[in-house]
């Protein structure tokens, strides 16, 4: 496919999703604005991401490292990285040094890797860095993300032991192969009202990053913030050639 063609593509789509997404705010009760659509640029160039930039979308999301700072640096500063992928703690300060406009990332699974983020967020002096717990809604043991029976115990961590990070909700990813059950996103809106009760604030302030390509609209349904779409905007996945 040519490049320009491409391009078109991913914009004829972009409008396509926050349609959609507007349709599902709304039939939840919910206004459309209620709703980020993060779009999942891994394995796609720079200049494709930048078209989607140019038809007005800001917020972003990749899953790697070492391509997010290939990436952010080639790109408008306005832009809001989120980073959704398995964070090690050997990449944390490459990530934030590399990335000064990172927004949030949605990934924080265990209190190791919230105690690196937050000095490191320190020690360049970034200003405080949104964070969501990642919980493993789906019981299967390859997915990061910490058991629901301890989303408690973490995002307190966090709010109360972290004080460079801010707690602003919780993430899933679902099943192995991306999908979702309504179990699933049920799971962690169950958390959500947990750990709202044990934090003492308003669910309004706990997001919940839960939705992909293939069911974001069930999710926004079921109260999801933040979807997290790739494929349905920019194409299957190109990975290199091995």
């Amino acid at each position: 496919m040519a490049a320009t063609a491409m391009e078109g593509a991913a914009l004829t789509a972009l409008r396509s999703v926050l349609f959609r997404v507007q349709q599902a705010a709304e039939k939840s009760g919910r206004r459309p604005d209620q709703v980020k659509v993060v779009a999942v640029s891994k394995t796609k160039p720079v200049s494709l991401i930048r078209q989607v930039y140019d038809a007005g979308h800001r917020s972003f999301g990749e899953n790697y490292v070492q391509e997010i700072i290939d990436k952010a640096p080639q790109l408008p500063e306005d832009i809001e990285w989120h980073f959704i992928g398995h964070l090690q703690s050997n990449k944390v300060k490459s990530l934030l040094a590399a990335v000064p406009n990172l927004a949030m990332v949605e990934s924080v699974d265990d209190e190791k890797i919230a105690n690196h983020l937050d000095r490191v967020v320190e020690s360049i002096g970034r200003k405080p860095l949104k964070v969501l717990v990642q919980v493993n809604t789906s019981g299967e043991e390859s997915k990061s993300g910490v058991d629901p029976s301890g989303c408690v115990e973490l995002a307190k961590h966090v709010k109360l032991g972290c004080p460079n990070l801010e707690f602003s909700g919780l993430m899933t990813i679902g099943m192995l192969d991306y999908t979702s059950t309504p179990k699933n996103f049920e799971t962690l809106s169950n958390c959500r009202i947990e750990v709202c009760k044990a934090l003492g604030i308003a669910e309004e302030q706990c997001e919940l990053s839960m939705g992909m390509s293939g069911d974001f609209e069930m999710a926004i349904e079921m109260g999801s913030t933040n979807v997290r779409i790739g494929s349905t905007i920019f194409g299957p996945r190109e990975y290199p050639k091995k």
